[in-house]
């Protein structure tokens, strides 16, 4: 079996003249043809193409805190011509990251507890415009991201004078002591 092969092989690779040259040039122009058209009928249809993105959040408001949140995977699926998904497939990087502005971040307090959401929809629109394609967003999951949230008090700090009765209450942030010589 394995001699047949190795002689099939010898005897396709010995010179068989200008006839079949000839053929094997012509059958190499009409194959590069029919991959170029065959590329050109795919790369003109419609795809739909999902795209994971790893959210990070920004922006917080200062007077909130972020204790959890429901999402740090946003999935947008966009309908796209071939050759933008052949670029976005093969092309662009693999794992996406996209950072969530929370300035317009919408809080809700129920019960002393602290929670906020934010609709996705302007999300996608942002991704969609930094793709630098014309594309249709098909899908956007989640449609709304939950947050959990805590409400930043400023600490009451009594700053005593030199004189008992000068006393005043002063909001911080932070509080720095110098050590004094």
């Amino acid at each position: 079996m394995k001699s047949g092969f190795i002689d099939l092989i010898g005897k396709a690779r010995n010179n068989r003249g200008d006839k079949f040259r000839h053929q094997l040039y012509i059958f190499l122009v009409c194959l590069i043809l029919s991959v170029f058209i065959w590329s050109l009928v795919r790369l003109s249809r419609e795809y739909y193409y999902t795209i994971n993105y790893r959210i990070h959040y920004t922006n917080l408001p200062s007077n909130l805190k972020m204790t959890g949140f429901s999402d740090s995977i946003l999935t947008v699926s966009i309908r796209l011509q071939g050759f933008d998904y052949f670029t976005e497939e093969f092309i662009h990087l693999r794992d996406p990251q996209y950072h969530v502005s929370l300035r317009k971040i919408r809080v809700h307090t129920d019960d002393g507890q602290v929670t906020g959401y934010l609709p996705t929809a302007d999300i996608a629109t942002d991704i969609r415009d930094k793709m630098n394609f014309q594309s249709e967003i098909y899908m956007v999951m989640p449609d709304t991201l939950f947050f959990d949230l805590e409400r930043v008090i400023p600490k009451k700090v009594q700053r005593i004078m030199s004189r008992p009765a000068d006393v005043m209450n002063v909001k911080l942030d932070s509080l720095h002591f110098n050590k004094v010589k």
